[in-house]
């Protein structure tokens, strides 16, 4: 069995026997020729009551199919089956999918119980590869919780076996080439990235999940000694929680990506990117946005006439979705409601004012929710007390809280299908076309667990979307870990910091924040607070305005004072923003590797696609007054026209050699910035 296009190509081979499998025999750079698999390769691992089963061997039926998908994309499906006289009764759907356009083989993994009892299911690989020995190993790990701490990336190398917690794992040759695996879940210390030794001369290489590692997460509690508010096990590997696939029902284990790369380390991160981009993201809008929970949050100008005038401004410099947050429905979490004292429906027709006020000057919609959780004095948990996850959802329902914190069970289909009816309204009745989901905090509600009730918010999004296309649902990642990053980054914009800057400054952090999630997740994938009590000499409009390009564009101010020179500079970025968002969502290149948190080293991100993009370069508090950039993606053997994008100067011409070992920037001032056009010539 092969999967192949003109970058890649995996092949399998069937072993058939009465305790049989499938293994890939290949995985190959098509372009180069390098063979990255040896041996025949088993494909996954994984532990179900404690039995020990990998894809290559164990099985009593084995089933494949092809089909040609939507787009010209190819599938692999195998279909495995324990034998009939196995303790357990399981099947395991291992679909694999390649776009034409892709180095990236993406594979899903999928068990169903066929038996009379409850499955437990332990630790799992998504994907695994058999390779030479030798070549070094980069590890990512990712962690979300923005107001808890700053350490959102983390990056390990290895040159021999190891077990680590991450979500990115990329194997190099050493001359610039080679492959890597992607785990699409939220970070945190379950994920894992693998090598063993299996045989002398070959690694055995995983990206996947041991539910053991984890022992609870307190959600909105503070976590002693956290700083994403998820315990560890310490008693691991003892199981303190795995996996259940209840009788006759499945459960999706995940998503992972393996593809290869050559031409050097950036285009590892840049062949993934392109596909995750391409292929897996939601289609949404990278909308311009203003929040109002800086500078208004519950306070009284949260309401009809200030909110106008925002919207008045906001217009006029060029955003395009006004969001209300956070008590737009006052205590109505749960029934979702506009509170009436802060904004009137003077004419009764069930549409507030305010907002046939946006629909007239021609502005979005957006709403903050908590669609997890309720108000315990909502008529929706008086009515359905049955909706709660039982009994930890009814006890956080007695914390005080403006929106409340109780926690409904989002497995429970009544309630799917009653929040479904709340978003249905707020699209029909008032062209709702960005919400923002906040408070989507996992706890443990037998017979359900806080991974049962993470898959079931995700797939409620899921089924949202294909509801709603044309809307946007971006997700609120400030507190412990949520979705981040990459099954967030799937669905949507993620909400990613209220600037808690924990000794840093505001604006160093969202630098910071940008730099974290390039190359592998888009940064325009990320809301930052812009001109949240920033705007100043220190910090001029055009600086701030060149970092807001490269996230998902959040005006956090208010918009009627900002002074009038800054608001022309302002609208300039905005309207550039609009013509050219679509260059800018996908693959970014990290060009400098010292974390800009410390507000002084420089900062270059190259946004790319194709063979033409853009370089940003921030100069901070420190440094001297130039630096040479090294940029990437580039062929050497073109030239490249360099042109200041807000001045229309023309900077020279450069040969792509010239430019691949470093281009020179100039920056006399500090807090200032270079937004330069590349383009082949």
């Amino acid at each position: 069995m092969v999967l192949a296009n003109p970058l890649v190509e995996r092949r399998w081979k069937v072993l058939r026997g009465p305790l049989g499998g499938y293994a890939t025999t290949s995985l190959r750079d098509v372009i180069t020729g390098a063979q990255w698999s040896t041996a025949e390769s088993p494909d996954f691992s994984l532990t179900v009551d404690g039995v020990a089963l990998t894809s290559s061997h164990g099985w009593g039926d084995v089933g494949v199919r092809t089909a040609t998908l939507a787009g010209g994309a190819t599938e692999v499906t195998f279909d495995l089956r324990t034998p009939a006289a196995s303790a357990i009764d399981l099947e395991v759907i291992r679909s694999y999918t390649l776009h034409p356009d892709a180095a990236v083989v993406e594979v899903r993994s999928t068990l169903i119980d066929r038996g009379p009892t409850p499955l437990r299911v332990g630790a799992y690989s998504l994907d695994e590869l058999t390779s030479a020995s030798g070549g070094g190993v980069e590890v990512q790990a990712y962690r979300g919780g923005s107001d808890n701490q700053d350490t959102f990336r983390t990056v390990t190398t290895e040159t021999t076996t190891f077990d680590d917690e991450g979500e990115v794992l990329r194997v190099d040759s050493g001359s610039g080439g080679g492959w890597f695996s992607v785990s699409e879940r939220r970070g945190g210390l379950m994920n894992r990235a693998s090598r063993t030794a299996p045989l002398p001369g070959l690694w055995r290489t995983a990206v996947g999940v041991d539910p053991a590692r984890d022992l609870v997460d307190l959600g909105p509690v503070d976590a002693p000694d956290s700083n994403d508010n998820r315990v560890g096990n310490p008693a691991h590997p003892a199981p303190a929680r795995q996996r259940t696939v209840p009788a006759g029902g499945s459960l999706d284990l995940g998503r992972a990506d393996t593809g290869v790369y050559h031409g050097g380390i950036a285009a590892a991160a840049a062949t993934f990117a392109a596909d995750f981009d391409a292929h897996r993201r939601a289609p949404v809008v990278d909308s311009i946005d203003q929040n109002t929970f800086h500078p208004f949050g519950h306070g009284p100008q949260l309401s009809d006439a200030p909110m106008r005038a925002q919207a008045d401004a906001a217009k006029a410099l060029g955003i395009e979705t006004f969001m209300l947050d956070d008590q737009w429905q006052g205590s109505s979490s749960g029934d979702w409601r506009f509170d009436p004292a802060r904004f009137p429906d003077s004419d009764g027709d069930g549409v507030p004012d305010v907002v046939d006020h946006l629909h007239g000057i021609g502005m979005n919609l957006g709403l903050w929710m908590s669609p997890l959780e309720f108000n315990p004095s909502s008529q929706a948990y008086r009515a359905h007390p049955d909706w709660a996850c039982a009994p930890t959802g009814d006890v956080s329902a007695q914390i005080p809280s403006d929106a409340g914190l109780g926690v409904w069970d989002v497995t429970n289909p009544r309630f799917r299908a009653y929040i479904t009816g709340v978003v249905d309204r707020a699209v029909a009745r008032w062209g709702v076309t960005e919400f923002k989901f906040d408070f989507m905090t996992w706890v443990d509600c037998p017979p359900h667990d806080y991974l049962d009730y993470e898959d079931a918010f995700v797939t409620l999004v899921q089924q949202l979307q294909a509801r709603h296309p044309g809307v946007t649902f971006e997700l609120d990642e400030t507190n412990d870990q949520r979705c981040w990053p990459f099954e967030s980054a799937v669905l949507g914009q993620s909400w990613f910091d209220n600037d808690h800057t924990h000794g840093s400054t505001v604006v160093a952090r969202q630098l910071h924040d940008l730099w974290s999630a390039a190359p592998w997740v888009p940064p325009s994938s990320l809301g930052l607070g812009l001109y949240d009590g920033t705007l100043s000499a220190s910090y001029p409009a055009r600086y701030l305005m060149s970092i807001a390009m490269l996230s998902h564009v959040t005006v956090w101010t208010d918009t009627t004072r900002i002074p009038a020179a800054d608001a022309v500079e302002t609208s300039w970025w905005l309207h550039w923003y609009r013509a050219h968002r679509g260059e800018l969502g996908g693959v970014v290149l990290e060009d400098t590797g010292a974390d800009p948190i410390d507000g002084t080293s420089w900062v270059a991100l190259q946004p790319w696609s194709g063979d033409h993009g853009y370089l940003f370069v921030f100069r901070q508090g420190g440094g001297d007054a130039s630096r040479q950039v090294p940029l990437q993606g580039l062929d050497p053997r073109r030239s490249y026209r360099i042109t200041d994008v807000r001045t229309g100067i023309d900077m020279g011409t450069a040969a792509g050699s010239a430019l691949t070992a470093g281009y020179s920037v100039s920056l006399p001032q500090r807090y200032t910035s270079l937004v330069a056009a590349v383009t082949p010539v």
